[in-house]
């Protein structure tokens, strides 16, 4: 039948070819194009498996879609950040609190003489991240670390620049990558985040001044400042804190006035004058002062974009986002303001007496009053203190709650000169969980929840290996669950199903076998698990290690005192669950081996041979008795009467009959893997010889091989004048200069039988040893190569391989999985 206009879009490739001729090459094509698939995979687990063995950030960062951002509009980008870092912005002196607070501070003794040390260097150094990216210097702190014979002349180099008062251009010059905050709101120069890298020497530099600098600041720096610090759980310190709060009001029924305030690019308004005048009221040393004024006239840094450079930008209003200094700077530029607020005297009084008037997280910070009065007293005196020194509120992201008797009541908000705080609609995010009079738990945990899922469906979807997997899963999406974690309650259900869902991904997409030990899966990969950490495990570690932090606090924190007295008493957890190695199914394999194995290196290919997680998953799976053989089938599951080999019809069909002891797959299925091994062990021998190794592992190797060192027969029956039975052994290697043989003999047995076949080896071969050693006149070895099925290795497997020169060789690379 002719189909009018058909042979128009036939390619021309099959235009002249008969329809089944045509119809078979397209099915060809799409074979090949499907193994070209499979092969670009391959390719891109191999890049994405080596970079996130180095740099797991980046490989995350991808995850998170960082390397497809979209790029602002370049003038209007230039003209938005020159308008606030370039504009000449100074605080108000003649404000009456800055008098006042000067005449506080004019008796506090000042900071001392500041040196730095070698030790100061090295402590820095080793704090520092190897591979981050490096700002113009380009200079790694991986360097800096190695290269420790530098250190005596960094130090003596930096002390001259903080001496000089000055130092070059380029140290503080930076490369500010804009990151997209909210992907909603799009392209908007204002959306986008400035993160800078600064040279390596001048974060160095600014780490040492910023710990000498916080030495002196512990004692004048708020308590109610937990951005910086050290000893302190920073934002779940605060979160604590708002916890004791909200559930002292509700107890007592009493009245409670909160507000958030939060700031318009708080770190980029912030004026330099009102900065080094915060450094002269809390009398830092004068040559450090001097040295920052004259560092800040020198910031300059080139805006960039999808790593496109914008412009560049002098910083003359602001900090960097990106040393150690710059937190430290802002931190000290509100403390005064947190003085202020506790000169007023308004607050909330828990009930053992302790009261708490603010929090503040850097530029994070929440009020609290007793009554609706004060809390918009707080507000004013905080928007005065901040137009003085030159920052403003975003009162769209401010809000305020009135709570009455225990009840939120609502309220028109509090009108200001630049516009009205509000009351909240629902809930504010503080410190990123929702909150109201108390955090919202249950909305908490749910957004915890989906995240978390979500990042475990992307670790699961890319090309990593099982080990990686795993690693990424405990490393990316844990984290997210872990960080409400001790602040938010967790009931037990909650996160046993979300345990599940996890588990249910990975079968879904072949990292764990649906009759696989659960308990294997969570324990450590050194002792035979896959390492995986479950979200109870988590949650439950984290509420530990926040308890023991409120129980060393207590004693010195009123607040997280009054805390632990709120809490109810928790009922004692039962027995500890037993190991997956007592279980009578899943952990028959290992009591069948732990006599007969080096346990240890038994279990290294876990940890070294960075296979897929599918074939992980069916090799713990065969080690469990889980696959679903006939022998399973007819004594366990009942669904069968006959339990013997589908193949062979002899033997009961187990794991250790398919693996290892069927006739049917003796001659061929069992030759492939024992041929594997031995080419594993002859292409490392050859290696070590610079003889020339066969190019792939499918290659049958030569049955001689040969040079001015040493000489390999493979599988090469030895000629003798006495009758030798067993004259053919897999292996041997003549080492010319050392005049030694070794005759090697590979067997991969059933796993507990590896012991028996070592042995059976050695002695086999003893007739030919003697020939050898009367015929060729050189010291002759017998050694066994041995891997049981599923990769169980004996103790004196290293010995025999040290034997034959290839020590190097673990254990793993041989084993039947890897192969």
């Amino acid at each position: 039948m002719y189909i009018y206009g058909a042979t128009k879009k036939v390619h021309k490739k099959y235009s002249k070819l008969s329809i089944p001729e045509a119809l078979e090459t397209a099915k060809q094509r799409l074979t090949a194009l499907a193994s070209l698939r499979k092969y670009t995979r391959e390719i891109e687990g191999r890049r994405i498996n080596q970079l996130f063995s180095t740099e797991p950030a980046k490989v995350y960062s991808q995850w998170q879609g960082n390397n497809k951002r979209t790029a602002p509009p370049r003038l209007e980008t230039e003209q938005y950040w020159k308008s606030i870092w370039e504009k000449d912005a100074t605080h108000n002196g003649n404000a009456q609190w800055l008098v006042d607070l000067r005449a506080d501070h004019s008796d506090l003794p000042e900071q001392g003489p500041v040196t730095i040390t070698v030790a100061d260097i090295h402590k820095s150094v080793s704090s520092m991240k190897s591979w981050t990216a490096p700002g113009p210097d380009m200079v790694h702190a991986y360097w800096l670390k190695k290269l420790t014979a530098l250190h005596e002349r960094l130090a003596a180099q930096m002390n001259q620049l903080v001496v000089d008062e000055r130092h070059p251009e380029w140290l503080t010059e930076g490369r500010t990558v804009l990151i997209p905050k909210d992907p909603k709101k799009g392209p908007v120069p204002s959306n986008y985040r400035p993160i800078t890298c600064l040279s390596t020497t001048w974060k160095l530099l600014s780490g040492i001044i910023s710990a000498k600098m916080n030495r002196h600041m512990g004692q004048y720096m708020s308590r109610a400042q937990k951005g910086i610090g050290k000893n302190t759980r920073g934002a779940k310190h605060q979160l604590l804190v708002d916890r004791t709060v909200s559930q002292d009001c509700k107890t007592r029924l009493t009245n409670l006035c909160t507000a958030w305030i939060d700031y318009k690019k708080a770190y980029d308004s912030m004026p330099h004058s009102w900065i080094l005048e915060c450094l002269e009221l809390y009398k830092i040393n004068r040559t450090l002062r001097a040295f920052i004024r004259n560092s800040m006239g020198m910031w300059r840094t080139t805006l960039e974009a999808n790593s496109k450079p914008i412009a560049q930008v002098t910083i003359k209003c602001g900090i960097y986002q990106g040393d150690a200094l710059s937190p430290l700077l802002f931190c000290i530029g509100l403390n005064p303001l947190s003085e202020i607020i506790n000169k007023t005297g308004y607050g909330y009084q828990l009930r053992n007496g302790a009261v708490v008037s603010q929090l503040l997280y850097m530029d994070d910070i929440k009020l609290y009053a007793k009554g609706e009065r004060d809390i918009d007293s707080l507000i004013h005196t905080t928007r005065i203190y901040s137009n003085d020194i030159g920052m403003s509120f975003g009162l769209e992201k401010c809000s305020r709650m009135v709570t009455k008797r225990g009840k939120i009541v609502r309220t028109e908000g509090i009108e200001l000169p630049e516009g009205n705080i509000a009351d909240i609609e629902d809930s504010y995010k503080y410190l990123g969980i929702p909150q109201a009079n108390g955090n919202h738990e249950e909305a908490a945990r749910k957004a915890a929840t989906t995240k978390y899922l979500q990042r475990v469906r992307q670790v699961l979807r890319s090309q990593l290996n099982g080990k990686n997997k795993i690693r990424a899963i405990n490393t990316y999406a844990l984290p997210v669950v872990r960080y409400p974690a001790g602040v938010i309650d967790w009931p037990k259900e909650e996160l046993e199903a979300t345990d599940i869902k996890t588990r249910k991904l990975l079968s879904m997409h072949g990292g764990f076998h649906p009759k696989s030990s659960t308990l294997r899966l969570y324990a450590k990969r050194k002792v035979g698990g896959r390492g995986l950490v479950s979200v109870s495990t988590t949650v439950q570690d984290e509420t530990t290690n926040i308890q023991e932090y409120i129980g060393k606090m207590a004693p010195t924190d009123r607040v997280l005192s009054e805390y632990l007295r709120q809490q109810k008493p928790k009922k004692e957890e039962g027995d500890e669950e037993p190991s997956w190695k007592d279980r009578p199914l899943h952990g028959m394999y290992h009591r069948q081996i732990e006599e007969v194995a080096d346990i240890q290196k038994s279990y290294q290919w876990l940890d070294k041979a960075g296979l897929k997680d599918s074939t992980e998953a069916l090799i713990m799976a065969a080690q469990e008795q889980a696959l679903s053989t006939r022998s399973i089938e007819a004594g366990v599951y009942h669904t069968r009467q006959d339990p013997r080999c589908r193949l062979c019809k002899d033997a009961p069909e187990t794991i250790q009959h398919i693996t290892a002891g069927c006739k049917m797959l003796a001659g061929k299925a069992y030759m492939e893997r024992h041929n594997q091994v031995a080419g594993i062990v002859y292409r490392n021998i050859c290696a070590e010889y610079n003889l020339e190794v066969p190019k792939s592992k499918w290659e049958m190797p030569p049955r001689v091989v040969e040079n001015d060192r040493a000489k390999i027969l493979w599988d090469f029956q030895i000629q003798t004048d006495k009758m030798v039975v067993d004259n053919q052994p897999d292996i041997v290697v003549v080492d010319k200069q050392k005049k030694t043989a070794v005759v090697i003999d590979v067997a991969v047995p059933n796993d507990s039988n590896i012991r028996k076949k070592e042995h059976k080896k050695l002695e086999k071969y003893q007739g030919l040893r003697e020939e050898l050693e009367r015929m060729w006149r050189v010291k002759v070895t017998v050694v066994p190569v041995v891997i049981g099925a599923l990769g169980v290795v004996t103790p004196e497997l290293g010995e025999w391989l040290q034997q034959i020169n290839i020590g190097h060789l673990c254990p793993e690379e041989c084993s039947p999985g890897n192969s």
